[in-house]
């Protein structure tokens, strides 16, 4: 039977970096070089894929984050040991997530980095994924902690869109999409205090126009 498994691209925003959760593979094919977190699906174990998710989650000590199946790929290529099919996740975490396994990889500093499998397929697919949606819905919010400003807000969209944003218009909609609530703290710092909000909707609610930066 071909095998089947679960991949994750895990990614947090750190010091206005994104990050990617590694761990160096132990025994071959491809020892020593990094992997995503990964589980095969158990047959007596899992019940369904939902049940396979949770299992790598607390596997990896990712706790409660966001997480959402990105794409199907399998073929006989992808694995020199047969024919294998993954599903690929997409998972968002905190700033402060420390897993209980794995390391912490700067984006940014991934070409120096030797993959295993087909992972820098997957990783592709993942980021792929965070871009085109970002543009049309709250998902960097998931990046961001429990409470941030809304300059920290427009700062993660600004670094997975990879260009500026327009303040007036960037906070224009994002109040007329009615999901912060405000804490009625504030962030403060060497610039004025700023206001703390938190996600007041379900985790990621889809905007009515696209996000466009500041050339548009």
């Amino acid at each position: 039977m071909p095998s089947m498994s679960l991949d994750m691209v895990v990614l947090r925003l750190k010091e206005e970096r994104l990050e990617l959760l590694l761990e160096p593979r132990q025994s071959p094919p491809f020892a020593h070089s990094w992997q995503l977190p990964a589980r095969r699906i158990d047959e007596r174990r899992d019940r369904d894929l939902d049940d396979a998710l949770q299992r790598l989650l607390a596997e990896w000590g990712l706790g409660v984050s966001y997480s959402e199946q990105v794409c199907t790929l399998g073929d006989q290529e992808r694995d020199p040991r047969g024919w294998s099919t993954t599903l690929v996740y997409l998972c968002l975490v905190g700033p402060d997530m420390q897993p209980s396994r794995g390391q912490w990889r700067p984006l940014a500093e991934l070409d120096g980095v030797t993959l295993a499998f087909d992972h820098a397929r997957l990783i592709g697919k993942g980021l792929e994924r965070l871009m085109i949606k970002s543009r049309y819905s709250t998902l960097p919010v998931q990046l961001l902690g429990t409470e941030f400003t809304l300059s920290e807000l427009q700062r993660a969209y600004e670094i997975i869109l990879r260009t500026p944003m327009n303040t007036a218009a960037f906070r224009k909609r994002i109040h007329r999409a009615n999901i912060l609530a405000d804490t009625g703290r504030k962030r403060t710092g060497k610039q004025r205090p700023a206001s703390l909000y938190r996600l007041d909707a379900p985790p990621c609610i889809l905007f009515d126009q696209l996000m466009h930066g500041a050339e548009a």
